[in-house]
């Protein structure tokens, strides 16, 4: 239920950075909100709070498929970048299930991980530059596009996993990676914790460099998603103790499944 004092909806870094020095001057606080994907309550506000919403905020602003990076607003929705790189041959490697609503502002301000962080890492290490607007209204600029930068203090790491609480993050450059042209897949049961530590060091060795994501879930929730009224049904047999989801992704689809089979069969 929306119980805050005021909902408000700016379109620019100008407008946060008004809203922002009017609050501060007035001693009002601010619970900042993007896709509202969180479920920590993160986003949530009490009735004398006011809302500053990035949903306005959804410019791709530019995408350098040269220097392969993007350019965009903290309203951007993740699933949004992803398809709009796509025709350059490029991809956005962070992915989670929410990458229908969550934004790139939010992603940046929780830090998130997604399904592929064992091969790209957290948003952390995806974030070239940030735009942050302080408390009283000040703006950060520190908007560098470049992968190789040695130049003094790396401003935005202060804010990349924050929650909001040092500043409102506004722009963003994002770094891009070549658009991957093979997917191998598999599902696998294991028995035991150990069984499952030594097939994710096998697997990374085996494939050299391809591994991109390698999900473990727990029996109680493997059942959960695949007995009705789940839509989904078990693609293997329910009762093992654990099951991984392991995905690789290369450049070379028959030689890359070839070898993902292999290194899944040895």
């Amino acid at each position: 239920r929306l119980q805050a004092r005021a909902l408000v909806r700016p379109r620019s870094t100008a407008e946060v950075s008004a809203v922002l020095a009017w609050c501060h001057a007035h001693r009002v606080k601010v619970v900042t909100q993007g896709g509202l994907t969180g479920l920590v309550h993160g986003a949530d506000a009490a009735p004398d709070e006011l809302i500053l919403s990035l949903e306005r905020m959804r410019d791709i602003e530019s995408i350098d498929a040269r220097q392969r990076t993007a350019t965009v607003q903290a309203g951007v929705v993740l699933q949004a970048l992803q398809e709009a790189v796509e025709p350059h041959d490029l991809a956005f490697p962070l992915d989670l299930g929410a990458r229908g609503s969550a934004t790139l502002g939010g992603t940046a301000a929780t830090n998130a991980g997604g399904n592929r962080v064992i091969r790209y890492g957290m948003m952390r290490d995806m974030v070239l530059g940030l735009e942050v607007v302080l408390a009283d209204g000040t703006v950060v600029d520190a908007m560098h596009g470049l992968i190789k930068n040695n130049a003094g203090y790396d401003l935005k790491q202060w804010f990349i996993g924050s929650e909001g609480t040092l500043g409102v993050i506004t722009r963003l450059v994002l770094r891009l990676r070549e658009k991957p042209q093979s997917h191998p897949m598999a599902l696998v049961a294991a028995p035991d914790f150990e069984s499952v530590t030594a097939l994710l060091k096998h697997m990374d060795r085996g494939l050299g460099g391809l591994l991109s994501a390698f999900e473990v879930m727990w029996q109680s929730f493997y059942e959960l998603v695949t007995t009705a009224p789940a839509k989904g049904r078990p693609p293997i047999a329910q009762g093992h103790p654990y099951y991984v989801l392991i995905e690789g992704q290369g450049a070379d689809r028959e030689a890359d499944g070839a070898r993902f089979l292999a290194t899944l069969e040895s």
